[in-house]
């Protein structure tokens, strides 16, 4: 059995001596299924250092019985769910059959109290990508608190539907589309520097929010076995808890310390005026097999007439 306790010690370790606080999502595989979901999660909630903890779930095996479990836990703010379309034909084309409607059954318990911060997350492909109005709608219905967008990357068993990735028009189609939608008038920098999406749908209200890339920067994920990648897009071991320190991996990564420097990127991505874009490096893995190209889902510098001038 993996120790995971040794592993949460090295992470809360490195966070104290850092002086700093760090925000936990758990993720998978599914981790509702995991016997170790409870233990982890009483371990965390009671650290100083852990500002708030969240479940990335696909949100088939909610019950009451757990909901009263997560009530338990003072950290635990946020329910994120997996759903990839604003219809069950759309969703469970991608998910399995079933999916949709089973995630729309289970909000009814995630929205007793205490009520948690729900947030679906939408993975962007080509067959649900321009389906994502429709969601929009759909979470203002349901009262659903944030949206988070981001690009399939294929990794895994992803790699079975490697053309479903979006291309470099489409990323951009849904990128001028959503800020049309809030109407926003950014900069040009904007378009590339964000590498995912969140709508917060608080107090009535919708907010865009855009991230950059962590990659090196403010992020990291570890995997149960002690293993550690850059992102969870990202899967590229460039250390392990278990055997060494978290401080000592995020500050000796050779990695980590290429990926920082924006002039050891390849094509216009090294040499780009948007000082704070280093581009998708996990797209630009999965699809060139090389974490330091090209984004492959950079216009920069090509003929883009800007719809907002």
């Amino acid at each position: 059995m993996i120790d995971l306790k040794k592993v949460a010690e090295n992470f809360l370790a490195t966070i104290s001596a850092w002086e700093k606080t760090a925000c936990v999502h758990l993720t998978g595989g599914e981790p509702l299924l995991k016997p170790e979901l409870f233990p982890l999660l009483e371990n965390l909630d009671r650290q100083p250092v852990i500002s708030e903890l969240g479940i990335i779930t696909n949100g088939f095996f909610i019950d009451a019985e757990m909901m009263k479990k997560f009530s338990t836990f003072a950290k635990l703010k946020k329910i994120k769910i997996s759903i990839d379309g604003a219809d069950a034909e759309i969703n469970d084309s991608i998910r399995q059959r079933g999916a949709w409607e089973k995630v729309m059954e289970n909000l009814t318990l995630l929205k007793k109290p205490p009520p948690f911060e729900i947030i679906f997350m939408f993975t962007a492909m080509r067959r649900n990508f321009r389906n994502l109005r429709s969601l929009i709608g759909l979470c203002q219905d349901l009262g659903i608190d944030g949206l988070i967008i981001e690009r399939f990357i294929p990794w895994g068993r992803g790699r079975k539907i490697k053309d479903e990735a979006l291309d470099k028009e489409e990323w951009k189609e849904l990128t001028r589309g959503l800020f049309q939608l809030f109407s926003l008038e950014p900069k040009e920098e904007d378009f590339f520097t964000y590498q995912a999406f969140q709508i917060s749908f608080h107090r009535a209200k919708t907010k865009l929010l855009a991230a950059p890339c962590i990659i090196g920067v403010d992020g990291l994920c570890i995997m149960p076995d002690g293993h550690v990648f850059p992102c969870r897009r990202f899967p590229i071991s460039i250390g392990n808890l278990l055997n060494e320190s978290l401080k000592t991996i995020w500050e000796k990564s050779v990695i980590l310390k290429d990926l920082r420097k924006k002039e050891n990127l390849k094509g216009k991505c090294g040499t780009c005026g948007i000082k704070d874009c280093r581009g998708c490096r996990s797209l630009a893995l999965s699809l060139t097999g090389d974490c330091l190209a090209e984004d492959p889902h950079c216009w920069h510098g090509e003929i883009f007439p800007n719809p907002f001038r």
